[in-house]
């Protein structure tokens, strides 16, 4: 009998994280659901089969694009087309809300399954922890929710995406933001979902004092920082930051307008 994709219940979620950690995802991953499972423009699905979930993934809806991530399998149920499945489920219900665009960031495993639905590759990023490096010379302030709409213009201009639903569950908003005389040229945003942070800056200088700021310590940070920014990515090997994770940004319909040159940081690699 074939497996059967379905929403998730709620009352799932513990079973849901423990099944991503058998496929392979970290002892947090169950923190990143939160979002999908608690927000209209989200979804969390599982692909079940002769009543044990065997498989899972979630979508982040921000209309015309959207975002597929958290997608695993079952050891065991492997090699059944079940990752394919997901993953055109996922589409339709994204395409369903309006998204032309749809991306998600794929694990060397995960290509292969993601390249045959025509998804292309745009470069990978990669998760690195550490302490960073002063930077002096440009004044950094914390944010206040007043900012919201301020930031959410930087994002759109950097990302080309209008990621209000994901901005406006930040509450309070913690952070930090560097201004010009248009207003916020930059922006450090943590995730209420994991430890990473959205960082989006002008130009490189105000980028990298951004990074500088998100992981000033003294504990260690979590940095998700695209590889095809060079500048943040030799960043964080200068300052010493130890690796743990990287996956490859992949995107099926047109590009949005994202301008890789400013992302300095991502809240994970299930969103961006």
């Amino acid at each position: 009998m074939p497996a059967t994709v379905r929403p998730a219940l709620r009352a799932e979620a513990p079973i849901v994280a423990e099944l991503l950690r058998r496929a392979g995802f970290g002892s947090t991953v169950g923190r990143l659901l939160d979002y999908p499972l608690q927000n209209e423009s989200a979804k969390v699905f599982v692909a079940e089969e002769r009543g044990a979930l065997v498989g899972t993934a979630s979508v982040a809806s921000f209309g015309p694009t959207g975002w597929i991530g958290a997608l695993g399998v079952e050891p065991a149920a492997r090699r059944r087309g079940l990752g394919g499945a997901l993953t055109e489920h996922c589409i339709a219900w994204l395409r369903g809300r309006g998204a032309r665009t749809v991306l998600l960031y794929a694990t060397e495993q995960g290509k292969p399954v993601y390249e045959r639905l025509g998804f292309v590759a745009e470069g990978s990023a990669t998760a690195w922890r550490g302490v960073a490096g002063s930077r002096r010379g440009t004044s950094v302030r914390r944010l206040t929710d007043d900012d919201r709409l301020k930031i959410l213009d930087t994002d759109r201009a950097a990302t080309g995406e209008d990621r209000v639903a994901v901005i406006d569950q930040l509450r309070p908003l913690r952070g930090v933001a560097i201004d010009d005389h248009q207003g916020v040229a930059g922006f450090a945003v943590a995730s209420a979902w994991g430890s990473g942070a959205a960082i989006i800056g002008s130009d490189q200088d105000i980028g990298l004092a951004l990074m500088s700021a998100a992981a000033a310590g003294p504990e260690p940070a979590t940095l998700i920082v695209p590889d095809t920014n060079p500048a943040a990515a030799d960043a964080v090997r200068r300052w010493g930051f130890a690796r743990y994770n990287t996956a490859e940004r992949m995107r099926l319909g047109p590009d949005p307008g994202y301008v890789r040159e400013r992302v300095f940081g991502m809240f994970n690699l299930f969103w961006g």
